[in-house]
């Protein structure tokens, strides 16, 4: 049962919400019946994330191509707290009678406070650092189980120091001397601080709209914690006592960052100078590049998530290798050449070669020697024709693919016919190349 002070404080929210699902009718007749079943206008957009803004009155349906081309997007504006309680009764009701829902599909709640009852920048100010610390997100994938570090959105757990030598004191502990999830595709998009409210992506997934009271305890739950951060920003010995624990667990990276001889406290990963280890002159030959090469080969275990393998500078080519590598949860790692990896994560900018890669989202990367991916996202990267994708969504105007691809969506880019092969695979636009 709800106390009072926590009633005060649901009826203080609103919430906008963005609903991914497929309709068994056309867009102008799905939009003609939401009207009816919602008691809302309906804006028809033929574009995904077009300009038009929706509001409590005024919603809009338009195309999410990132689950095909019958994926349909209804987003609301800011709704008090009570009306999107009945919003989300409603609409559920009406995609379960006149529609489905698939893996592809996400709920996003965007959940702010009236500006009359806490002030303009309420959630704008908040403390970043002791909302994830103090986020139970272990609630949320109990309801949610199979939404778990999806590659739309995974785990906001990830906090490191901007400074590879950050000294940590926890009696001065400085919100904005850490890191924290900066792209769109996690479980909260905190991005959208900035503006006042934060977009909660955890939600969707086959038949969510079977998940009424689920979705509805998670709604209230988000909310009070939100409240609850933004309310009183201080760290308490529960969040301190987790920041020394996050820490003392990263603290060999910190001592490595300062020393790579301290590479000694790494026993599953050999680092080398044009593949030569430098055992016999105590490490004086990468001393010479070391403060160079640094950043990059530590952000390989610091962000990346690097627990075995083998790292190589080649210093002719100023390329980082990564070989035989396990790379678990990589967050925006840049720039690397991987070979025979295991790889889930964010990787931009890379060449990959033979690697299996699960979970992943691959930005401008190239893809070589039989790769093989499994529900990933790939924008805008180049596919070799040896390279196997299943269950993957590609995208982005200059992708160039030349794979094969069992299921999955092809949303955009070029393909060459006589090399590029499709097997249960919706592609919605692309160019043919002879």
């Amino acid at each position: 049962m709800i106390n009072q002070d926590n009633k005060d404080i649901l009826l203080a929210s609103q919430c906008g919400v963005e609903f991914e699902f497929y309709s068994n009718h056309s867009v102008e007749e799905t939009g003609k019946m939401l009207e009816k079943a919602l008691g809302r206008k309906m804006q028809i957009e033929n574009k995904a994330h077009s300009d038009f803004v929706p509001t409590d009155k005024v919603f809009k349906l338009e195309p999410d191509m990132s689950g095909g081309a019958g994926l349909i997007e209804m987003v609301t504006g800011p709704i008090p707290y009570t009306d999107v309680r009945l919003l989300l009764i409603k609409m559920f009701a009406w995609i379960d009678a006149n529609g489905y829902t698939n893996d592809r599909c996400g709920l996003h709640l965007n959940i702010s406070f009236k500006k009359e009852a806490f002030g303009k920048y309420f959630i704008t100010n908040m403390n970043t650092l002791k909302f994830i610390l103090d986020f139970k997100e272990d609630r949320v994938y109990k309801f949610f189980p199979k939404r778990e570090d999806l590659v739309y959105a995974k785990s906001i757990k990830y906090i490191i120091p901007k400074n590879g030598l950050y000294y940590f004191n926890e009696n001065t502990v400085d919100k904005n001397q850490f890191i924290y999830p900066n792209t769109k595709y996690y479980g909260i998009n905190f991005l959208k601080q900035e503006n006042g409210y934060l977009e909660f992506r955890y939600l969707g997934g086959k038949d969510y709209q079977k998940r009424t009271k689920d979705t509805l305890y998670l709604l209230d739950f988000f909310i009070l914690q939100l409240y609850n951060t933004c309310k009183d920003g201080s760290l308490t010995e529960l969040n301190r006592l987790e920041l020394r624990r996050i820490m003392r667990k990263i603290q060999p990276v910190i001592d490595l960052y300062k020393d790579h001889r301290n590479f000694k406290h790494f026993k599953d990963i050999d680092f080398s100078l044009d593949l030569m280890l430098d055992d016999n002159n105590d490490g004086e030959s990468i001393d010479l590049y070391w403060d160079k090469i640094k950043d990059r080969v530590v952000d390989l275990i610091y962000r990346g998530g690097l627990t075995k393998g083998k790292i190589n500078y080649d210093t002719d080519r100023s390329r980082i290798q990564v070989k035989d590598g396990i790379l678990k949860g990589a967050h925006d790692l840049e720039g690397y050449d991987f070979v025979d990896c295991d790889i889930t994560g964010e990787i931009k900018h890379s060449n990959l070669y033979r690697c299996n890669i699960n979970n992943a989202d691959l930005e401008f990367c190239n893809l070589y020697q039989s790769c093989a991916l499994k529900g990933s996202k790939v924008k805008s990267s180049y596919t070799h024709s040896s390279c196997h994708l299943e269950d993957c969504y590609v995208f982005g105007t200059d992708t160039m693919f030349n794979g094969s691809m069992k299921d999955g969506i092809f949303r955009e880019g070029k393909y060459k016919a006589s090399n590029a092969k499709f097997d249960g695979t919706e592609i919605v636009q692309s160019t043919k190349i002879d």
